[in-house]
């Protein structure tokens, strides 16, 4: 049965995408590459523009799978959009944890598809660079976890019946 109300999820997604690419290009126009400009008031906080080829933390990125890359990350984000159309959840934490992880796909894809790598630029000092997308991703992963530990399935019914 398709999802007849799929609002949240969309908007999420919509939203993601949008505070992904905007803060991305504000920083690539404040900072050129490898620049870090370092917050005085949080010691372990600053921007950085890193431009990743690779994958998770840079990994592979001396190789050329920027196509790859990309066929995955659309493959991924079909699939979450067909999922919600199809099945009929109207939880809205899975709708926003959804939008959210499909909001960053989008974001790092355009990247890729632009700039042919993706912009990274939130330096903690003791993780690698990440973005605005990265965040998104990793946090709707995590509310769908705690939705999935809480008993439910991803469809918002309860399991224990």
């Amino acid at each position: 049965m398709a999802n007849k109300h799929p609002g949240t999820f969309f908007a999420v997604s919509a939203a993601a995408l949008l505070a992904d690419q905007a803060s991305k290009y504000a920083i690539s126009g404040f900072l050129k590459q490898r620049a870090s400009w370092s917050f005085d008031i949080f010691r372990y906080f600053s921007l950085t523009l890193v431009r990743n080829t690779g994958i998770c933390f840079g990994m592979l990125s001396g190789m050329n799978l920027r196509y790859f890359i990309i066929a995955a990350s659309l493959f991924i984000a079909a699939f979450i959009a067909i999922y919600m159309y199809r099945h009929k959840t109207k939880a809205v934490r899975v709708q926003t944890a959804l939008g959210m992880i499909e909001g960053g796909i989008l974001g790092n894809m355009a990247d890729r598809i632009r700039v042919c790598a993706v912009i990274d630029f939130i330096n903690l000092h003791f993780w690698p660079v990440f973005n605005i997308a990265d965040i998104l991703i990793v946090s709707g992963i995590f509310i769908m976890l705690l939705e999935h530990t809480r008993g439910k399935d991803v469809s918002g019914v309860s399991e224990n019946r």
